[in-house]
């Protein structure tokens, strides 16, 4: 049977319960008492014209002294003949409507919330409180519709009554999962906090103020199951948003996010999503570089022995007599092999770090001593580049612990990549100071170019500030000074300003750091 016909069955089974249960009880009592409320009609006398419309009962055998009387003062008589039979007759109406009941309630539990416990409880504490509001005024006129009136009335509250039932019991079958609240559902739907928040804060408004205006048990004990599912809803709800912002911690940490079923199921599963397409990006990415590297370490080893066999018949030309030309060529052609040599050594020292086989060592140096060296070694280009170095240094001596051999490639690459770059006739500014997060060095030079390129592009291998290699050079100057500065632990970066162009190295200030 589908979920469908399953709950028209047990809603067609627990109003054929309520119809009997009111006509047994009806038959056995032999009087149709009025339940809505004990204020049903004001506590007045009935007028005149209502004591003329409803003359006194007279006393007989077969109505019972109960029946003479009224239930309430201001209400006519509303009483019906009873009997042994009658009476036995409603007894066995009142169980049979019990079975109904029953059959509905546990033969047809509820396999899915309709409305929920609280859901259930809020329209029947609504509809007991809209009974206390129609007891307050005088809409009877004749007594059979008042008693088909009274007949409706509590015809329906025992059906909502079961339907509380139903839904109750179901929930007790589905081990009391808060999905079966009606509060939780419409928090779940609302895709702001605001609206979640005041949805909640309306329900259990709602849940107060009503017993409060109607002090009546029966309201009072609806709404209170609904207060508590909306207490319990804004705490569980409060506890929800907590893990979800304990994922997002977690996924900036790059920690794996997990997933609770609540009203922000969906975010934490898109954040799961997202991990997975991160992770699967990296390892798209690291096999990519892994592979880069393999393959430019295999073919700088490759060409390493092609350049050795050149270069040393390159030399034992050098002792064979030539010709004014072909020793012209011959000094050529050992030039351009020396620059491959250099090329593959760089590409191939580069790959080693960038892929982490060579381990860095710590020693203790003297930055300002490590940077005179390095300037020293390239007098004689900066001479025939007609570039002046002009220092600036925080300290007569910066003591670090790093890679000193690293740092001098660094500084070397930068202060060769100024010679090849930088303006004739120009000066090379070189600061070095110390700060409060560690060393900062700057190497500043005026290009001979027109730098058309943003900062980052200029830091991938084989990239050339000079577009058009009119000039000397590899383009992994600054790539390996890069891949150095940030195996020792530092920061490299650079900086164009019009013509101005700066290279800056940022050592950081650790415990090994003096």
């Amino acid at each position: 049977m589908s979920l469908k016909r399953h709950n028209t069955a047990a809603a067609l089974l627990l109003l054929l319960a309520a119809l009997l249960w009111v006509l047994g009880i009806t038959l056995a009592r032999g009087v149709f008492r009025n339940t809505v409320s004990e204020t049903t009609l004001p506590e007045t006398s009935m007028s005149a014209t209502q004591a003329t419309r409803y003359p006194p009962a007279e006393p007989s055998e077969e109505w019972t002294e109960e029946a003479v009387s009224p239930s309430e003062p201001g209400i006519p008589p509303l009483s019906l003949p009873i009997s042994p039979a009658r009476r036995a007759a409603g007894i066995a109406i009142c169980f049979l409507s019990a079975a109904c009941g029953i059959l509905g309630v546990f033969r047809y539990r509820q396999r899915a919330p309709l409305l929920g416990p609280d859901g259930a409880a809020l329209i029947l504490g609504l509809w007991l409180a809209f009974r206390s509001v129609l007891g307050n005024a005088e809409y009877i006129v004749f007594a059979n519709v008042y008693i088909a009136w009274l007949g409706a009335l509590e015809t329906l509250t025992v059906f909502f009554l079961l339907m509380e039932i139903r839904e109750a019991w179901g929930w007790v079958g589905a081990k009391g999962t808060l999905s079966w609240s009606l509060l939780a559902r419409l928090v779940r739907r609302c895709r702001r906090i605001q609206w979640a928040l005041l949805t909640t804060a309306l329900w259990i408004f709602l849940s107060v103020a009503i017993p409060l205006r109607l002090p009546r048990y029966p309201v009072i004990l609806c709404f209170g199951i609904d207060g508590v599912f909306g207490a319990v809803c804004l705490w569980r709800y409060a506890r929800e948003f907590d893990h979800y912002q304990q994922q997002l911690d977690r996924f900036r940490q790059g920690q794996p996010v997990e997933l609770l079923e609540g009203a922000f199921a969906e975010e934490e599963a898109q954040l799961q999503a997202l991990q997975e397409k991160q992770e699967e990006a990296i390892r798209t990415a690291v096999t990519s570089e892994r592979f880069k590297v393999e393959l430019i370490a295999n073919v700088s080893h490759d060409l390493r022995t092609p350049l050795t066999a050149i270069l040393g018949y390159g030399e034992l030309l050098e002792k064979e007599s030539l010709s004014p030309e072909g020793r012209a060529q011959l000094t050529r052609l050992n030039r351009k092999a020396g620059y491959m040599r250099e090329l593959v050594e760089s590409l191939f020292e580069l790959t080693k770090v960038s892929s982490g086989v060579l381990e860095c060592k710590r020693e203790k140096i003297d930055l300002v001593r490590l940077l005179e060296q390095t300037v020293g070694l390239f007098d004689d280009q900066l001479n025939q580049a007609h570039l002046a170095v002009r220092r600036s240094y925080g300290a007569d001596t910066l003591p670090v612990v790093t890679d000193g051999a690293r740092m001098h490639q660094v500084f070397a690459n930068l202060l060769g990549n100024a010679i090849k770059y930088a303006l004739p006739g120009t000066r090379i500014y070189l600061e070095a100071r110390e700060t409060e997060t560690g060393l900062f060095v700057r190497m500043v030079n005026t290009a001979s170019y027109e730098m058309d390129f943003q900062p980052e592009e200029v830091l991938q291998r084989f990239a050339r500030g000079d577009k058009a290699r009119s000039t000397q050079g590899s383009g992994l100057g600054l790539a390996i000074a890069q891949t150095y500065t940030q195996s020792v632990g530092g920061a490299f970066r650079v900086k164009i300003d019009g013509d101005q162009f700066s290279a800056i190295v940022e050592l950081p200030k650790t415990e090994r750091n003096l």
